[in-house]
This record gives C-alpha cells, sequence and structure tokens, in this order.
C-alpha cells in the first residue's frame, strides 16, 4: 500500500492523539480511535472490542500517578503489507519539576482507513519486560 502524504500525517496525528488521551485519561475518546473489532495485546494481556478496551485502559491509567504524560517518539509507518502499521516508542513520564521516566515501551500499532478515517484495529505493547 503506498500512502499519500495527507495519509500518512493522519495516521501520525491518530497516534500521537492516542497517547493525548491516555494523558488526559479520556477513556471515552481513546476507544473512539479504535476500530470496533480492535485487538489490544503485549506484556498484559489482550483485549478485544472497544468496550473491553475502555474497561481496561481506564483501570490502566487509575494506577498510575497522578499526572503521568504518555509521550510517542519516533512514529515510523511502514506500508509494505495490506494494511499500514506504525512502529512507536512511548514514554510514560511524571510531571512536576523534576520530570523523571516512568516507563517506556515499543508499540506497535495497526490502522485501517473506515468510513469514519483512519483508526487503529490493533495495538501491541512491549515493555520487554
Amino acid at each position: 500500500m503506498t500512502l499519500k502524504p495527507s495519509d500518512s500525517i493522519a495516521i501520525l496525528q491518530l497516534v500521537a492523539r492516542a497517547d493525548a488521551c491516555a494523558t488526559r485519561r479520556d477513556a471515552n475518546g481513546y476507544t473512539a480511535l479504535f476500530t470496533d473489532d480492535a485487538v489490544m495485546d503485549g506484556d498484559m494481556g489482550t483485549v478485544e472490542g472497544q468496550s473491553a478496551l475502555r474497561h481496561t485502559v481506564a483501570k490502566v491509567w487509575a494506577a498510575e500517578p497522578a499526572g503521568t504524560l504518555h509521550l510517542t517518539l519516533n512514529a515510523v509507518i511502514d506500508e509494505s503489507g495490506e494494511e499500514p502499521v506504525v512502529d512507536s516508542v512511548m514514554l510514560m513520564v511524571g510531571a512536576g519539576p523534576s520530570p523523571n521516566v516512568l516507563g517506556s515501551a515499543r508499540v506497535r500499532q495497526t490502522v485501517r482507513h473506515t468510513p469514519g478515517g483512519w483508526r487503529i484495529s490493533r495495538r501491541t505493547i512491549d515493555t520487554g519486560a
């Protein structure tokens, strides 16, 4: 698949928007960025569908320190497959005058073009644990 520049920008914004929703603890906004049949998997298990995803991320975020920032770094789109895949690094950073890195993960997201625009169909999180 070859993407138009406008699609590449929309996909990179989608990926960044997901972590912005995580920073705000906006589970509804976050899951709206995913397809109805989305899968999130990785070191913490697997969830399928928007409802399960919404419940899971709300629980995970509630366990994080208040004010944690979720940052998307070095996002690169691979257009070689049937659907684009975005590889990036996610940093969780504690807010404050002396911010510190609370965690990091490699994130791989498969995206799909839908009638509502680009959406995440799979998000795989690898913390290296």
